[in-house]
């Protein structure tokens, strides 16, 4: 405002001083010569200043003139602009009190307001955008589907209603629908990191590994996710691929597949036990053991150990130790391994050497159910009946080591339903962790170490002992079952085991 005001200011100066210059003295004279008619005028004489004030003046005139007549043109445009202001604030209003309602549920209300937006705002898409929202929000399925589905039409809109579809599609349980839309629109846009989501949630809920797998490789070109992780959900996915082949008797294809899941996760123990058993139904034990042994480097489980007793169940004592012993030096530190070398000196009969080992474990913190039977069978062995019964009575109670859990000695390691395949997809794909389904579902407990024992005499069963003893009452099971290890007591029953087996 200041500028205009000194602009008019120094006109104003300039024009005084222009008057001051000119004098009251100076003439315009203003006459017309050889003109006909109304131009034949006499002479006018005027004086300079009123000439140039008339000048300015009459500048100014047409200026205003001007600028009438420019409003009483642009005034229709104005009132039509106000009229469409209006109408535009009554469609955002109307839009706010859609969604409103569809957050608060009000699904009659969400339609009503949605289906005045769509009429005042003139705008087809954004009318159809706000009508799914508020249906998608008010929990209107069917509508919100229908409106997604007439963005289709429009190729601005495609992609938001293919998204919308999608999502309804997924949430509905429609899971073709589900991957046909986000397909679609991954395959076609590369930045939609949203239709990968969709797809792949929704080919795993469906269980179309193959397609998942597909999926994955296209996301990895993409950089859309993670290469480590991508290996570990496609390891998951082809060792389900695998147990179908096998289940459709294909048993050469599902060994190609497992040993795929196992190129991309090597301790990918469930693919490792699956590879190794087809293996070994077809003749090529060494094959095999090389498989378990590989698995067993970099993760040892169970269900490896249970593999490899399986596949040495015909071989003599001798060949059986050597491969064990062999074995166990892949990873001779590990806890599984240790447990191993436990087990098979208490399949040979070497109790003094079992519990060398077994001990330290029982007290590190409360032992569990598997630690407790081993225990039971290592006392039964050394003829101490007394504490071999309090250690099968611990065993009923104390906790389950979820990987022990998963060996169900009436199947097979790792029997996976694919619902189970597509969480671990996740679990293992994730963070490398492995589910326990029977564990979760609090299935029976397995025998020593949930593998088929060779030698059935030694075998120990917690359930059989208490049944068997008819002197074990209620309270007695109670007191054994708070029973707390003696760590002193313990360290000197071994010291007399490790000195009675000196002597012999």
């Amino acid at each position: 405002m200041i500028k205009y005001v000194v602009a008019v200011l120094v006109f104003i100066a300039a024009l005084a001083g222009l008057l001051l210059y000119v004098g009251d003295d100076a003439m315009l004279q203003i006459s017309s010569t050889d003109a006909p008619g109304f131009f034949n005028l006499g002479t006018i004489k005027i004086k300079w200043q009123f000439a140039i004030v008339m000048a300015v003046l009459g500048t100014i005139g047409l200026l205003i003139l001007w600028s009438f007549l420019g409003w009483l043109f642009r005034l229709p445009a104005r009132l039509r602009s106000g009229v469409g202001l209006r109408r535009n604030t009554q469609a955002l209003e109307a839009m706010e009190d859609a969604l409103l309602a569809g957050a608060e549920g009000d699904s009659g209300k969400a339609r009503r307001k949605a289906e005045r937006a769509r009429n005042l705002v003139k705008l087809p898409a954004l009318g159809r955008l706000i009508s799914a929202q508020a249906a998608e929000a008010s929990g209107n399925s069917q509508d919100a589907i229908s409106h997604y589905q007439a963005l289709l039409d429009d190729e601005r809109t495609a992609s938001a209603g293919r998204r919308g579809l999608a999502q309804q599609y997924l949430a509905t349980g429609n899971l073709a629908g589900a991957i046909e839309q986000s397909k679609t629109e991954y395959q076609d846009n590369k930045n939609a990191r949203w239709a990968l989501d969709i797809l792949f949630q929704a080919q795993l809920s469906d269980y179309r590994w193959k397609e998942a797998i597909e999926t994955l490789e296209l996301a990895v070109s993409r950089k859309h996710i993670d290469k480590a992780v991508a290996k570990r959900r496609t390891a998951v996915l082809d060792t389900a691929i695998a147990t179908r082949l096998e289940d459709e008797g294909n048993v050469s294809g599902a060994i190609d597949m497992a040993q795929r899941a196992l190129s991309a996760a090597s301790g990918f123990s469930p693919a490792a036990a699956l590879t190794a058993r087809l293996l070994g139904k077809t003749g090529e034990q060494k094959k095999a053991l090389s498989v378990l042994e590989k698995a067993w480097t970099r993760s040892p489980h169970p269900a490896l150990s249970a593999a490899l007793l399986d596949l040495l169940m015909d071989e003599t004592d001798a060949v059986r130790d050597k491969k064990i012993s062999h074995f166990i030096r892949q990873n001779s530190d590990h806890r599984e391994s240790i447990l191993l070398k436990i087990e098979e000196n208490l399949r040979t009969g070497d109790a003094v050497s079992a519990w060398s080992m077994l001990s330290p474990m029982m007290t590190e913190g409360e032992p569990s159910a598997r630690l407790c039977l081993l225990a039971a069978e290592a006392e039964t062995m050394l003829s101490n009946e007394a504490d071999a019964k309090v250690w099968a009575l611990r065993a009923a109670t104390a906790p389950v080591e979820p990987d022990w859990s998963d060996l169900d000695p009436e199947g097979d390691a790792f029997d996976y339903s694919d619902q189970d395949w597509r969480r671990l997809v996740y679990s293992f794909g994730e963070k490398g962790d492995l589910i326990h389904p029977r564990f979760e579902s609090g299935a029976a407990r397995v025998g020593r170490s949930g593998r088929k024992d060779t030698n059935e005499d030694s075998k120990l069963d917690a359930s059989k002992i208490i049944e068997n003893d008819e002197s074990l009452h209620r309270a007695e099971r109670e007191e054994s079952a708070d029973y707390d290890v003696d760590t002193d007591d313990l360290a000197m029953r071994l010291d007399s085991l490790l000195e009675d087996k000196a002597k012999k």
